[in-house]
């Protein structure tokens, strides 16, 4: 009978790692948050080490400046591409796949997202498949 409780502990002890490994940004606060229900449900017989959740925030912290970091990149790389040619391709609502091109006018940056206006046209930057100078392919 015993057996069952400890397996029944394990059991929802794997269910509050899957649902930590689906967060996708996590912050100082939610870790907190997170640290205080693993600490409320842990098993007295099976406790975790301190040194496990330095780790965990070690992580956290190194994934949050990596997320920072891939974010001022992609803001740069959008912004060097203003007066560039540009080439995309993005799916519409009814899941035809649209290509364009044309000069890249502007960028806007909403959150975490970073859009690239493209001959009049407002498209992720994730969607932009080539982009070469005006110069180079004006004379084509």
């Amino acid at each position: 009978m015993s057996i069952s409780a400890t397996s029944s502990s394990s059991s929802t002890s794997t269910t509050t790692s899957s649902s930590t490994a689906t967060t996708s940004s996590l912050d100082f606060d939610e870790f907190i948050q997170l640290l205080a229900t693993e600490l409320k449900y842990q098993d007295p017989d099976d406790p975790v080490s301190g040194t496990e959740y330095v780790s965990q925030m070690a992580q956290i912290s190194s994934l949050s400046a990596l997320s920072t970091i891939n974010s001022s990149l992609n803001n740069s790389t959008a912004f060097n591409m203003i007066g560039k040619e540009a080439t995309y391709s993005t799916t519409d609502t009814s899941g035809n796949v649209v290509t364009g091109s044309g000069t890249v006018q502007s960028v806007t940056i909403s959150g975490s997202s970073t859009y690239v206006n493209v001959g009049g046209t407002t498209v992720d930057l994730a969607s932009i498949t080539e982009v070469s100078d005006s110069s180079t392919t004006s004379s084509t």
